[in-house]
């Protein structure tokens, strides 16, 4: 998630970041039997002597006979279907920088996973997916597991997944990385931001599923999950700091959609719910400056403890998808609660943040697609207008972001898209690569992608 501790020590504080037997043969019947054959005659000999009879050896000391094991077979998983994407891109901003340093231009813009996936029974599924990243100063380049788990449905109503989880949060987060199944090249980054990709993807735990047709009234689907969130540890952006630990206490939440009886219309809800602590180390010129200072005492080791407890995300959701058009409108509060050990240097806060946004797309040919979104991130949803002395400039408080996307599909497992936005507003940005911030500014991107 995308922590911001409000001080001089941390610029900003960010998330870059599992036969049956044989029947038995009936006898003949009795009148079917063969006649007996005739008596042998009797020998003319007597018969030989039999032979002298073997010693007797102590039962004991005879082994029991063993059975060999009888031969098994080891697990036969049906088809393995493997998936996977890569892309690669650039960006150029006209002021600021976005996602790396923008305003020169970048061509880090690079993306690839590859997942496996396969039936182990009629109700037990597997899967797991590599994840790779070159995005602006996002760099994520070794391979991680993103997601790895088992799926069992047991009724249509109820099924369990444990490992390495898919998160629901609104409309398109659990497939919000795979490029061919969205238009936009940035989903909208007041509910879906690029910098939070890593922890809110996943969770490790468990995630209980199912949908319950509701009649005439349509149908319910519904999650709900408990776990921890991974954080990577390249999670927070601090100058004078190093992150020694992260902290993922927990992480629950919950969905339902709705589906009315309207072809193409999901209404719903999601609510998560986590708690994170940051554990740091201040370097050896800080913590002798706090010292020297007289806000920590003498024996001070430079250690902190930056806790957020809780954070808050609730979304609501619309989609509808109606012939070649999609709409789709997502409103969002996200309230964080952080405090420090070092409360002088790291002062606690409590921020609720107002995020939304509304997009359209239009299927122009079987190749061509466009739409544009207006999404809006509001720093304080009781501030949205600046005027809390705590800004430097009014435009501090908010980002507004206007997006349009084309994208042409050169076949079945090859695209390109390009996208335009004009920004009004810095909120979103990471302040220590924006000592001089514009308040109005554009960003273009371009992207190619291959499926298979």
């Amino acid at each position: 998630m995308y922590w911001r501790n409000g001080a001089a020590l941390c610029a900003s504080l960010f998330v870059a970041v599992l036969g049956g037997t044989a029947d038995a043969q009936p006898a003949p019947p009795a009148d079917a039997a063969e006649p007996a054959e005739p008596a042998a005659p009797a020998p003319t000999e007597p018969p030989a002597p039999p032979p002298p009879a073997a010693p007797e050896v102590p039962t004991e000391s005879v082994p029991p006979a063993i059975a060999a094991p009888e031969p098994t077979e080891g697990l036969r998983l049906r088809d393995v279907q493997i998936h996977g994407f890569a892309s690669e891109g650039g960006f150029v901003s006209t002021a600021n920088n976005y996602i790396g340093t923008s305003a020169r231009g970048s061509l880090n813009l690079f993306e690839a996973g590859i997942n496996f996936s396969t039936e182990v029974t009629d109700r037990l599924r597997v899967g797991m997916q590599l994840f790779s990243r070159d995005v602006g100063d996002l760099h994520d380049v070794s391979p991680r597991l993103d997601w790895a788990f088992l799926d069992y449905r047991w009724k249509p109503w109820l099924g369990l997944r444990a490992g390495i989880i898919r998160m629901p949060l609104g409309l398109y987060n659990e497939y919000t990385d795979i490029d061919s199944a969205r238009l936009p090249i940035l989903m909208p980054q007041s509910i879906y931001p690029l910098r939070n990709r890593d922890p809110l993807i996943s969770h490790r735990g468990f995630s209980l599923y199912g949908n319950r047709t509701l009649g005439s009234a349509g149908e319910l689907e519904y999650q709900a999950w408990l776990g921890s969130l991974i954080i990577p540890r390249n999670a927070l952006d601090l100058i004078g700091a190093t992150l020694d630990d992260v902290d993922t206490k927990y992480v629950t939440g919950a969905q339902v959609f709705w589906h009315p009886p309207v072809d193409g219309l999901r209404i719903g809800a999601t609510v998560l719910r986590a708690s994170i602590d940051f554990k740091v180390t201040l370097d050896p010129a800080s913590t002798m400056a706090l010292i020297a200072a007289g806000l920590v005492p003498p024996s001070f080791d430079g250690k902190v403890t930056i806790s957020q407890r809780p954070d808050t995300f609730l979304v609501g959701s619309a989609e509808y998808i109606h012939d070649d058009w999609l709409f789709a409108v997502e409103y969002g509060r996200w309230f964080k609660h952080q405090q420090s050990t070092l409360p002088d240097l790291i002062p606690a806060f409590d921020d609720d943040a107002e995020r939304f946004y509304g997009m359209v797309n239009y299927q122009l040919s079987p190749t061509i697609q466009m739409g544009g979104y207006y999404s809006v991130f509001n720093a304080d949803a009781n501030d949205r207008g600046g005027h809390n002395p705590k800004y430097a400039e009014r435009f501090f408080a908010w980002q507004r972001d206007l997006a349009t996307t084309i994208r042409y599909d050169v076949n079945d497992h090859w695209l390109w898209k390009v996208e335009a936005h004009f920004v009004d507003g810095v909120a979103d940005l990471v302040s220590s690569a924006n000592p001089h911030p514009e308040r109005y500014w554009g960003l273009l991107l371009f992207k190619t992608t291959v499926t298979f």
